[in-house]
C-alpha cells in the first residue's frame, strides 16, 4: 500500500528530512499540478528508454524538484569523491596492468584494455553516475558507475527535457537541470580538441536501440558526425586505411564473442573508446574501500568529505579492523551486527547481487559471509538508513503525495553536472536505495523513476 500523506503547498512534513526543504524549513513551493492522464502521456511517450509503463502503473506526478544547495551539493559530493577513487586506483601500480594485477584481475577481465596507458589515465574519469541516499547527516555515496553503458543519461535527457517542456507550457515556475547527453558531448568535444581529431564518434550497439538513437541525435546536435553501428559492422565503418573516419567511439551496450573481436579490431585500427576501460576499475567496490580507509596522501578537506559522505566501506578480507570506536575481526563483525552491515560485490559487472543484512535471515547471511571472504573480491559497506522526502505519484486516474525513499544518482562528464536521476520504491520501502550498488543498478521491477531538478 503507498504511503501517502496530505499536505498543504510548501508546508513542512515532519517527517521530511530537511535536506529536502528550502532554507528556513519549508518544502520546495508548489509546482502546477498536472492530470493523471497527462502525466501518463507524458512519460510513456516524451521520454526514451528501458520500461513500458502499463495502464494503471502508479508514476511520478512530478520530478524531484531540490532547493538549490542541495541540488549542487550532490555535484560537489560525487566530484570530490571520484576524484580520490581515481587518485586512489592510479596509486595501486605503474601502467594498468599492474593495476589490474593488484586487484587481482587479469588481462582478460578487461579485454577492451587498449594499451595507451597515457590515454586511459587521462579519460578513466571522463563519464562517472554516483548512486547515493540521503543519511541523517546528508549524502551519502554507495557507490559509482563509470564507462559509456551506465544506466541514467538518455533516460534523463528525456525525463528533464520533458517536464521542463509541461511546466513552461503551463506557465509555471522555471525549472532547471542538466542535460547529460549534451554534456557528455561537451566532454567528448574537449577531446577532439586536446587531439586535433575531428568531430565524429561511432555509437557502438545493437541496431534497434533506440536509446542509442537519441543519443545519436545528440551528438549531431553538437556539431559531430555520430552513427550507430553493430560491433561486427564497425571495422569497415572506420574507413580504412588511414585515419579512422570515426576516431572516437562509445559503447552503448557490453561486448562479448565476435562483437568484442570486432571492437578489439578497430581499436587496433586507431579508435578511441571514450570511456576507456580502465574507467571499470574505478566501479569496482574495492576502489571505494581503499578511499573509505584513507590514504596517506589525502588533505584534511578530503578526509573530512569521506568521513561525512562515505559510508565505512572494507574489502571482504579477513583480518582485524576499525570501525566506529572498536577494533574488530571483520568477519566476526559482520556476523554479529547483521542488520549494520550490506555485501556488494566488487568488480563493476561481476554478476552479484548485493545482500541487504537486515532483510536477510541469519543463516542466508551467514551463508553469504562465508562466501565473500572464500571469494576475497568484494566489499562489505555499513548500511545508510534513507531518509525520507515528499513527492505526489499518480496511477493516471488519481494523484496523491507519498513518502519515498529516493536513490539520487547525479552524472559527471569530464568533470561538469550532467543531470540528475532518482529512483524509488513507489511503496515507500528502501528497495531502490538497498540495491544501489554502483554496478549498474537500472529501473529494477517494481521500482519508478524521475528527474531531478532545481528552481532557475
Amino acid at each position: 500500500m503507498t504511503s501517502t500523506v496530505s499536505a498543504a503547498a510548501g508546508s513542512l512534513l515532519p517527517w521530511e528530512h530537511r535536506w529536502f526543504r528550502e532554507e528556513g524549513g519549508v518544502r520546495p513551493r508548489a509546482l502546477p499540478r498536472l492530470s493523471g492522464a497527462r502525466v501518463h502521456a507524458l512519460l510513456c511517450e516524451g521520454t526514451p528508454g528501458p520500461g513500458g509503463r502499463p495502464a494503471g502503473r502508479v508514476l511520478p506526478a512530478r520530478p524531484l524538484v531540490l532547493p538549490r544547495p542541495s541540488y549542487e551539493e550532490l555535484f560537489d559530493v560525487s566530484r570530490v569523491l571520484l576524484a580520490l577513487v581515481r587518485r586512489a586506483v592510479l596509486a595501486q601500480g605503474d601502467g594498468w596492468p599492474a593495476r589490474l594485477t593488484a586487484f587481482g584481475l587479469q588481462a582478460g577481465d578487461h579485454p577492451l584494455l587498449s594499451g595507451r596507458d597515457n590515454s586511459e589515465t587521462e579519460h578513466c574519469a571522463l563519464a562517472a553516475r554516483a548512486d547515493l541516499v540521503i543519511g541523517r547527516r546528508g549524502p551519502q555515496l554507495l557507490g559509482f558507475d563509470t564507462g559509456g553503458a551506465f544506466d541514467g543519461p538518455v533516460r534523463a535527457h528525456g525525463l528533464t527535457r520533458a517536464w521542463r517542456r509541461a511546466y513552461a507550457a503551463d506557465g509555471g515556475p522555471a525549472l532547471v537541470g542538466g542535460d547529460p547527453l549534451a554534456c557528455r558531448a561537451e566532454a567528448f568535444a574537449d577531446v577532439c580538441a586536446r587531439r586535433s581529431l575531428p568531430r565524429a564518434v561511432a555509437l557502438i550497439g545493437p541496431p534497434d536501440d533506440r536509446a542509442a538513437r537519441v543519443a545519436c541525435d545528440r551528438f549531431r546536435h553538437a556539431g559531430f558526425t555520430a552513427d550507430c553501428f553493430e560491433p561486427r559492422r564497425l571495422p569497415q565503418a572506420l574507413g580504412r586505411p588511414g585515419a579512422p573516419r570515426y576516431p572516437l567511439g562509445l559503447l552503448t551496450r557490453g561486448v562479448h564473442g565476435g562483437d568484442l573481436d570486432a571492437v578489439l579490431r578497430a581499436q587496433r585500427a586507431g579508435l578511441l573508446l571514450l570511456p576507456p576501460q580502465s574507467s571499470a576499475l574505478l566501479a569496482d567496490g574495492r576502489a571505494l574501500a581503499l578511499v573509505s580507509e584513507q590514504r596517506p596522501w589525502m588533505t584534511r578537506a578530503e578526509r573530512r568529505v569521506v568521513e561525512r559522505h562515505l559510508p565505512w566501506t572494507r574489502i571482504t578480507l579477513p583480518g582485524r579492523t576499525q570501525w566506529r570506536e572498536g577494533e574488530y575481526e571483520l568477519p566476526a563483525l559482520l556476523l554479529r551486527e547483521r542488520d549494520r552491515f550490506v555485501l556488494k560485490p566488487g568488480p563493476a559487472g561481476g554478476g552479484r547481487e548485493a545482500v541487504v543484512g537486515r532483510h536477510t535471515g541469519a543463516s542466508a547471511w551467514e551463508a553469504a559471509v562465508g562466501l565473500a571472504f572464500a571469494d576475497g573480491d568484494g566489499v562489505v559497506q555499513e548500511y545508510v538508513e534513507p531518509q525520507p522526502c515528499a513527492l505526489e505519484l499518480t496511477d493516471g486516474t488519481a494523484t496523491w503525495t507519498a513518502r519515498i525513499l529516493p536513490l539520487l544518482s547525479p552524472m559527471l562528464f569530464n568533470g561538469r553536472a550532467g543531470g540528475c536521476w532518482a529512483r524509488f520504491a513507489p511503496d515507500g520501502t528502501a528497495a531502490a536505495a538497498d540495491t544501489g550498488t554502483g554496478t549498474g543498478t537500472g529501473t529494477g521491477t517494481g521500482t519508478v523513476d524521475t528527474a531531478v531538478l532545481t528552481w532557475a
